[in-house]
């Protein structure tokens, strides 16, 4: 008979498989690192809607032209090795 009533002389379930394991302090620094990596080119895009929004149609293309710059000597360096 399965009742209201407390009934002490239950036997406790096991621990079900669905248990949260336990989270490792690298996988907290990795997941940190990624949301660090998300936030900061958040913020970039953000940055540069902004400058769109002020100053219009350079404010689109300057970036670009100055990461190609960037680009070109990482190519350089990679090539060089």
């Amino acid at each position: 008979m399965n009742d209201m009533t407390f009934d002490h002389t239950q036997h406790p379930t096991a621990p079900s498989s669905t248990a949260p394991s336990p989270v490792r302090p690298s996988e907290t620094r990795n997941q940190a690192n990624a949301t660090k990596a998300l936030l900061a080119i958040l913020l970039y895009v953000l940055l540069w809607g902004l400058a769109v929004a002020i100053w219009g149609l350079p404010a689109l293309f300057l970036p670009a032209v100055a990461k190609t710059a960037v680009m070109f000597v990482i190519l350089v360096s990679i090539t060089r090795g």
